[in-house]
């Protein structure tokens, strides 16, 4: 890369992407995504993305190409932490909820270009080594799935290789719930790790039941039991029973993360690079979540996050969400477990051109 790197031209495209059923949640049947193309003076192209369940992903789009796309382009792709929070700082008055995962998407494209302009790729930027992160499977549990779906899903998973198990709790009542996640304890064993996700689906009265539950069944967290604005009512819960409380996929900047950290709400961090601020942004929750000693799960989207993990002690896992795998060229897939990020430049994901025009609105 050289010191005269600059930002010559943004674009933002709109692609619909079905979702698979045993991914759905909210009643969304399709993943809304949108994908950034930053290119520099001399031609090189870095691509970013972020993504919505439902609405207002045309919003986000138009953010990137209106608003902050004149804010960014001519700077020094070198100075990009000053050009970005100098955009922030301008735009402070529209609120963060289609700002942040439009930066979100720029930043991890300006990132992505970085790494291509110095040869390198995104994980040696960060000046990190070459290490394995595990990988648990997420991708086979909704809610509307059958028990008998819910445990073949999760016994393949367990035959791939993933290190843990992911499932999907919060539609039915506390017996069922406590039923389905037993049937797949039993299914899969007691020494596979098994964490259990409410998406935001609770009440006070319910969590705490399901929780001690959770708890006897040996599961690793309770994700999300509230939504996730209501710190108080994680941090009741966390003081009130044995098992570890995840939460990190819908805050938004390293702000919302310590207001956690601070209550005692969480004892797991799941950042999304793609919500919650980009690369710079997960950067700052990293250091966060190390500093009081709060271990992180990243949210999704292995193929990017899995540089963000490499060389960072404190990370444990990294998710297999398939959101994003019908637009991947080459899908990430652990190897004995666990997952390494391509030492290609910049992130290394590889995009399916066919798939781009297909999905394009």
């Amino acid at each position: 890369m050289t010191a005269a790197q600059t930002i010559a031209r943004v674009d933002a495209t709109l692609l619909a992407v079905p979702l698979d059923p045993m991914l759905r949640a909210y009643g969304s049947d399709q993943v809304s995504v949108v994908l950034v193309t930053v290119a520099d003076a001399d031609g090189r192209v870095g691509t970013g993305f972020t993504y919505t369940l439902g609405l207002g992903a045309s919003v986000v789009r138009s953010m990137v190409t209106d608003v902050l796309a004149p804010l960014v382009t001519a700077t020094s792709v070198a100075a990009w932490a000053d050009t970005a929070a100098g955009a922030a700082r301008r735009t402070r008055r529209l609120g963060r909820a289609v700002f942040a995962p439009a930066l979100s998407a720029l930043d991890i494209a300006v990132w992505d270009l970085r790494g291509i302009g110095a040869g390198l790729p995104l994980y040696r930027l960060l000046g990190r080594e070459a290490t394995a992160v595990a990988m648990y499977g997420s991708g086979r549990s909704g809610n509307g799935l059958t028990t008998a779906q819910l445990v073949d899903g999760s016994v393949a998973y367990v035959a791939e290789g993933y290190r843990g198990v992911k499932l999907r709790v919060g539609a039915r009542t506390v017996a069922e719930d406590l039923a389905r996640v037993s049937a797949v304890r039993a299914a899969i064993g007691d020494q596979v790790p098994l964490m259990v996700d409410c998406n935001e689906q609770l009440d006070r009265a319910t969590a705490v039941p399901l929780a001690q539950g959770l708890a006897r069944l040996g599961a690793c967290w309770i994700e999300e039991p509230f939504p996730a604005e209501d710190v108080a009512a994680h941090a009741d819960l966390a003081g009130r029973v044995d098992i570890p409380i995840a939460t990190g996929e819908h805050l938004v900047g390293r702000h919302e993360f310590a207001g956690y950290l601070h209550a005692r709400a969480a004892a797991l961090l799941q950042p999304d690079a793609a919500l919650t601020g980009g690369i710079t942004e997960t950067l700052h929750i990293a250091a966060l979540a190390a500093e009081h000693r709060r271990p992180i799960a990243f949210h999704s989207l292995p193929e990017l996050h899995v540089h963000l993990a490499m060389g960072d002690p404190n990370v444990s896992y990294v998710e297999h969400f398939p959101i994003l795998d019908p637009l991947l060229a080459a899908p990430l897939a652990p190897v004995d477990g666990q997952v390494t990020a391509p030492d290609t430049p910049g992130h290394g994901i590889a995009w399916d051109p066919e798939a781009l025009a297909a999905y394009a609105v």
